[in-house]
């Protein structure tokens, strides 16, 4: 009898043994459901997309270039407690992936930033997602919309409903075509895969028979190597403690906190600028800028004034160590593509000869791209100033002049990102963007409206002429403007 008693007591029973593993089941699902998901779209780059373009597998040549402005949205849901959401996109155009800044607290966000896409052929399909970023939780969908890309050089300035109940998003899409066999160019640079063409030749790359971390976590190429490794945080709507890597060609970042997986890939051809900076006054922090029009990588960036996206890195146990690293790594890399291109230049300076190249196969004067539209040019003033071209740039157009901002001011305008002039690939000159809200005068309208100026400056070698254009967009009526040449 004890035997039996003791028996029942520590056996358990086919029910018992049931509950135990089906509380077990529940408990191991329950884990893997809330603690291992992918944290949003945003925060974990899916490993089956591969991050195409960041895997430094850029296509040399590309026949058409697509320009996407995501400029605003309006009446979307509100996602949060208050009734508001913290919205960005995800700009999705083949195997590129691009992320927009997140707008605080509002249903109806302003943006304004640039996204660049090379494609080789027409047409393609552009997806915009837009997410609510939420600091622990899985960033919730507010919409989305696909928008074919066809041939046309430029579509106009489009508010597209997405396919929820409310909300609609409004975009500017122009598609420019490259002349044949020219060299796909990213803002300047080569692309990530000239300097690994200069090592394939050199017989330098270093394959490491087992993935590291940048292989296991952000699924690049085997030949990426750590070279530099740091604890920091991406500093977002909240500080996320993780770890940087730096590579010859990217920056990665990888954090998991509160479960919530953060992955950013920086190539080193989208960096702009690398410069220290400060988190709340006391943390030393380092702020990468990144290009007009790359967009951002992986987790969506912080804005700035001037329209370039960046990413903000603080709690260095040594900022000083690490920004000395990240500088010389950036300039590593700008002497690896200049290097290459100079190498380039000269085999075909070697392999041509007037004597041996056949005339049809001498390369043609390239066309630039028409800025804007002849047929609505307006002659402002044609006439001499006292003053110089280069002067005239200086004082009113140039990056340090305050003529715009006086300007901007007298008009009453809000807003104003004045961005940088930098060159112009398919248009020639230098290009800048401005960005601003004006007043509008209708008493139906809105009480403001965003508008996106573009400026086109062109500085004749001798600098004695001057041509700039402005073209308005966005605005209740198109306004275009040019300023014909300048004789000093």
């Amino acid at each position: 009898m004890i035997l039996e008693a003791a028996l029942d007591v520590l056996v358990p029973s086919l029910w018992e043994v049931q509950v135990s593993v089906a509380a077990a089941a529940f408990v191991i699902a329950a884990y893997y459901w809330f603690f291992t998901g992918d944290g949003g779209h945003d925060a974990n780059a899916n490993d089956k997309d591969k991050m195409g373009q960041l895997n430094g597998d850029h296509q040399t040549t590309s026949a058409y270039m697509i320009k996407l402005q995501l400029l605003a949205a309006k009446n979307l849901t509100g996602a949060s407690l208050n009734g508001t959401s913290n919205p960005y996109a995800i700009i999705t155009c083949g195997t590129e992936k691009r992320y927009s800044s997140i707008i605080s607290s509002t249903r109806n966000p302003t943006w304004g930033e640039e996204f660049n896409f090379s494609v080789d052929e027409l047409p393609v399909q552009i997806n915009v997602t837009l997410y609510d970023w939420d600091i622990i939780m899985k960033s919730a969908v507010l919409g989305s919309v696909t928008v074919p890309v066809g041939h046309e050089v430029q579509s106009g300035v489009v508010w597209y409903m997405l396919d929820r109940s409310s909300g609609k998003v409004c975009l500017h899409i122009r598609t420019i075509e490259h002349p044949l066999n020219s060299c796909r160019v990213l803002n300047g640079y080569a692309g990530a895969k000239a300097g690994r063409m200069i090592s394939d030749k050199q017989g330098q790359i270093v394959v490491h028979r087992k993935p590291g971390p940048l292989q296991t976590i952000f699924n690049l190429l085997l030949d990426e190597v750590v070279e530099h490794s740091y604890s920091c945080a991406l500093e977002m709507s909240f500080l996320y403690h993780g770890r940087m890597f730096v590579s010859a060609w990217h920056v990665c970042f990888h954090s998991n906190v509160f479960s919530k997986r953060i992955k950013v890939v920086i190539p080193f051809e989208d960096i702009d600028e690398i410069k220290r900076s400060q988190h709340a006054l006391i943390n030393p922090a380092i702020t990468i800028i990144l290009r007009m029009g790359t967009g951002g990588h992986g987790a969506p960036p912080l804005g700035s004034r001037d329209g370039r996206l960046r990413y903000k890195f603080a709690s260095f146990w040594n900022r000083n160590q690490a920004d000395r690293a990240l500088q010389r790594a950036l300039k590593n890399f700008c002497a690896m593509v200049q290097a290459d291109k100079e190498r380039e230049q000269s085999a075909l300076r070697a392999q041509s000869s007037p004597a041996n190249i056949p005339q049809e196969s001498i390369p043609k004067t390239v066309q630039f791209q028409p800025f804007i539209k002849d047929d609505v040019l307006v002659v402002i003033h044609n006439g001499d100033f006292p003053s110089t071209a280069e002067q005239f740039f200086d004082l009113v157009l140039s990056d340090g002049s305050n003529f715009t901002v006086e300007f901007h001011s007298v008009r009453k305008d809000t807003n104003v990102k004045i961005g940088q002039w930098h060159d112009a690939v398919e248009f020639g000159g230098q290009v800048r963007e401005i960005t601003f809200r004006a007043l509008c005068k209708s008493n139906i309208g809105p009480p403001d409206t965003a508008i996106t100026e573009r400026q086109h400056a062109v500085l004749s070698p001798d600098k004695k002429q001057l041509v700039a254009e402005y073209n308005l967009l966005w605005c209740l009526r198109i306004a275009t403007h040019q300023i014909e040449p300048f004789q000093s």
